[in-house]
C-alpha cells in the first residue's frame, strides 16, 4: 500500500481516537441546540436557580434540571459524605464562600481554566479570581456575582432619631464605629430604650470581621491575637454600651425583627433586600435606605458554580455554567432576583446595573453597589480552614452575648483554646 494511504489511514485512526476521548465531555466544540440530557444540582437558592435555568432553556429546551435543596451550612458535609460513600455528586456543585476553601480541596472539581473548558480569567473582575481557585491554581467554580455589602437602614427611624434619612448625610454622621456607638447611646436615651441601633453583637462581629481583608493563615500560623482581639474588643464595647438588641443572626426572631421597626440599621449584602428584608417586612415599601457602612464597605457571601468530575454531560454542564456566569443573557436573568454578575462584559451597557427597589424608596441599589462598593472591595485570601475559624468566632461571640461579665481577655483565651482544638496542625498565637 502506498505510503500516502498509510498516512491517511493513520490520520483517520488518530481522529477517531481523539473524538472518542472527547466523547466524555461531548466534544470540545460545544453541544447542539437540541441536545438532550438531565443535569443535577444541589443548592440553597431555588429562586435564583429557576430564573437562570428558565432563561437557559430558551436556548437549550431539551436540557432538564433536577434541583435538590441543601442548606449552605450542610453542603460541605454532604459532599464529603458522598465522596466517602461513593454516592453520586451533583453535576453542577455550588460552593459558598464560608467553606469554599475546604470544598475546593476535595477531588471532585473539573478545572475550568483547562481544556476543554478554557475559561478566560479576564472575563470576570480580578478581585474575585483568588476565591475561584483551589491551592493548585485551578479554577473550580465561577462566581455568581460581585458580592458587595454595606449598611441598610430604616428611613423612618433614622429621620426620627438621627434627624435625616439621606444616605450621604448619614454616612457623614456615622463615619466609624465610635461615632456609631456615641449616636446609639443618644438613640437609646431618646427612645426610652425601645429602639436599638442593630439586632445584636453577632451582626456587628460579622461586619467588622469582614472589613479587615488580612489573611487568617500565614505559613501555618493563625495570629489570633492580632487578627481577632480588635474585633472582640469592639464587640464588647458594643455589648457594654447596650445599644444593640440581643438577637442571634439567622434565627426566627432575627428575621422577624426586620418588620418590627425597633432596629435602625442592618448589615446589607447584595442579596439581603430580596432574601432577608422584603420577605420579613412585607408592608415595608419605602421603609429602607442603603448607605456606606461605618468603617468601610465590605464583601459578604458569594457562591460559585462548578462542574463535578462525575458529571456525564460535562460540556452541557459547561454551557449552562457559562450561560449563568459568563453571558449577558444569564446576567440579566440573575439581575431579576437582585444579583449583579461577575461577568465584566455585561456592564458595557450603562443601564445594566440599575436596580431600583420599592422597599428602598426607589433608590438605585445597583448603581450604589457598582459605583460606591465593588470598586473598593478587598477580599481576604481563602484557606481550607476558614469555616472552622468562623465557627470558633461565632461560638465566642455567643458566649459574650450570654455572659455580660466576660471580658475581652476572657474571650481571647477561649478563642485561642478553641482554635487550637479545631486546628491542631496550625500554630495559634
Amino acid at each position: 500500500m502506498p505510503k500516502v494511504k498509510w498516512q491517511l489511514m493513520l490520520g483517520v485512526c488518530l481522529l477517531v481516537l481523539l473524538l472518542g476521548s472527547l466523547g466524555a465531555v461531548e466534544g470540545a466544540a460545544g453541544i447542539p441546540k437540541d441536545y438532550r440530557c438531565t443535569l443535577t444540582t444541589w443548592g440553597w437558592d431555588e429562586n435564583y436557580w429557576n430564573h437562570v435555568t428558565a432563561a437557559f432553556n430558551k436556548i437549550y429546551p431539551n436540557i432538564k434540571f433536577e434541583y435538590t435543596p441543601v442548606a449552605n451550612g450542610d453542603y460541605l458535609q454532604k459532599e464529603q459524605t458522598s465522596l466517602a460513600a461513593g454516592t453520586p455528586l451533583p453535576d453542577i456543585p455550588w460552593a459558598i464562600i464560608d467553606s469554599r476553601g475546604r470544598a475546593f480541596e476535595l477531588d471532585m472539581w473539573e478545572a475550568l481554566n483547562k481544556p476543554p473548558y478554557r475559561m478566560d480569567p479576564k472575563a470576570v473582575f480580578s478581585y474575585l479570581l483568588p476565591i475561584m481557585k483551589n491551592s493548585k491554581g485551578e479554577i473550580c467554580g465561577i462566581e455568581q456575582g460581585i458580592n458587595p455589602a454595606a449598611m441598610a437602614y430604616r428611613r423612618d427611624l433614622a429621620q426620627e432619631y438621627l434627624g435625616t434619612d439621606d444616605p450621604d448625610k448619614l454616612a457623614k454622621l456615622l463615619p466609624d464605629w465610635d461615632a456609631f456607638i456615641k449616636k446609639g447611646k443618644e438613640v437609646r436615651a431618646k427612645s426610652g430604650g425601645k429602639v436599638f441601633m442593630m439586632q445584636g453583637i453577632g451582626d456587628i462581629k460579622n461586619i467588622i470581621r469582614e472589613q479587615d481583608p488580612s489573611p487568617w493563615v500565614v505559613k501555618g500560623t493563625v495570629n489570633a491575637t492580632r487578627l481577632f482581639k480588635p474585633v472582640l474588643a469592639k464587640v464588647v464595647q458594643f455589648r457594654d454600651a447596650q445599644i444593640l438588641d440581643k438577637l442571634e443572626p439567622w434565627t426566627p426572631a432575627w428575621y422577624a425583627s426586620y418588620g418590627q421597626g425597633k432596629h435602625i440599621f442592618a448589615g446589607c449584602a447584595i442579596w439581603s433586600p430580596q432574601y432577608v428584608i422584603e420577605p420579613n417586612d412585607k408592608n415595608g415599601k419605602g421603609h429602607w435606605g442603603l448607605m456606606n457602612c461605618p468603617g468601610g464597605n465590605f464583601s459578604w457571601g458569594g457562591t460559585t458554580l462548578g462542574i463535578s468530575k462525575q458529571c456525564k454531560h460535562k460540556l452541557a454542564a459547561w454551557e449552562f455554567v457559562k450561560f449563568a456566569t459568563l453571558s449577558v443573557e444569564g446576567a440579566k436573568a440573575a439581575r431579576e432576583v437582585g444579583f449583579l454578575t461577575s461577568y465584566k462584559a455585561a456592564y458595557a451597557d450603562p443601564g445594566f446595573a440599575s436596580i431600583k427597589d420599592d422597599w428602598f424608596a426607589g433608590q438605585d441599589l445597583g448603581k450604589f453597589w457598582t459605583t460606591q462598593v465593588a470598586p473598593r472591595i478587598k477580599i481576604r485570601p481563602m484557606t481550607k480552614y476558614d469555616n472552622l475559624i468562623k465557627d470558633s468566632l461565632d461560638l465566642i461571640t455567643t458566649s459574650l452575648n450570654n455572659d455580660p461579665g466576660m471580658t475581652v481577655n476572657d474571650a481571647m483565651q477561649k478563642l485561642i483554646a478553641e482554635l487550637k482544638n479545631r486546628l491542631p496542625d496550625l500554630t495559634i498565637k
